[in-house]
């Protein structure tokens, strides 16, 4: 059964780089993409959405045929895709301030960085060991996220008590600019125990001295934020994904 699982990852569960050639080739101009029905955001123009974080951050991003990016209305924290003025998904950005993150502060002096405001942390000497407190970070988030939602690792299945369980499979660290700001894309993958994709996940991580941005979007088909419903279209958005990060206008 493991091995079974680990053909469906080599087909179904590309690491991020295959992915995201494999998804540009899906992205043609005359792509129709997918509508989902996502009730609770709205497509809105940035200038009436003035507490949404995104306003700040966006700059012009190329974008499949037909597809807009615009902040959500009356949610602060999210940014809508949509096609037709329909919305097909939404990428979610929640920034932690350094002070409230104390294992990140703890990861930073393991490497020989003190928290200081007075340090500038995108100096080159400083990216490897910023890098490594970054993926501190990301371990420990997929921990939390592999406990929350029972997902069991290929280590794990195999003692696994329950036939129900749901394999979890984590991407390779790599690093990704996320504005003017050197910081790392990461995220996983979970399958259904008799098969199929249950959620597949995209992050960005990135930290400017004062805060920690995270930014998160991907395939569930159930509801949460920061979400597409679909897989084709969150696999056509895949490769537009990584200049819209990199094009946001951080630090501001």
């Amino acid at each position: 059964m493991l091995r079974l699982y680990h053909v469906l990852i080599g087909f179904i569960l590309i690491p991020i780089g295959i992915t995201t050639a494999a998804s540009y080739f899906s992205a043609k101009k005359d792509t129709k993409p997918s509508s989902a029905k996502i009730p609770t955001p709205t497509v809105t123009s940035t200038k009436s959405s003035q507490d949404n974080i995104w306003n700040n951050l966006l700059e012009n991003t190329k974008l499949p045929a037909g597809w807009n990016i615009n902040p959500c209305e009356n949610k602060n924290s999210l940014l809508c895709i949509s096609a037709d003025e329909k919305i097909l998904g939404t990428v979610e950005m929640k920034i932690l301030p350094v002070k409230t993150q104390p294992d990140f502060q703890k990861a930073l002096l393991n490497t020989g960085i003190p928290i200081d405001k007075n340090i500038n942390y995108q100096n080159p000497k400083y990216v490897s060991q910023v890098t490594t407190a970054l993926n501190n970070w990301v371990q420990n988030y997929y921990g939390v996220i592999a406990k929350n939602r029972k997902y069991t690792d290929s280590d794990k299945l195999k003692t696994a008590k329950t036939s129900d369980a749901v394999l979890f499979s984590t991407y390779p660290l790599q690093k990704a600019q996320v504005g003017k700001l050197q910081g790392v894309t990461f995220g996983f993958t979970a399958i259904k125990p008799k098969g199929g994709l249950q959620e597949q996940y995209r992050g960005y991580l990135a930290f400017d001295g004062k805060a920690l941005y995270l930014i998160s979007t991907g395939f569930n088909n159930a509801p949460s934020s920061g979400n597409f419903e679909k897989l084709e279209n969150f696999s056509i958005f895949q490769p537009y994904l990584n200049s819209v990060v990199a094009n946001f206008k951080l630090p501001n």
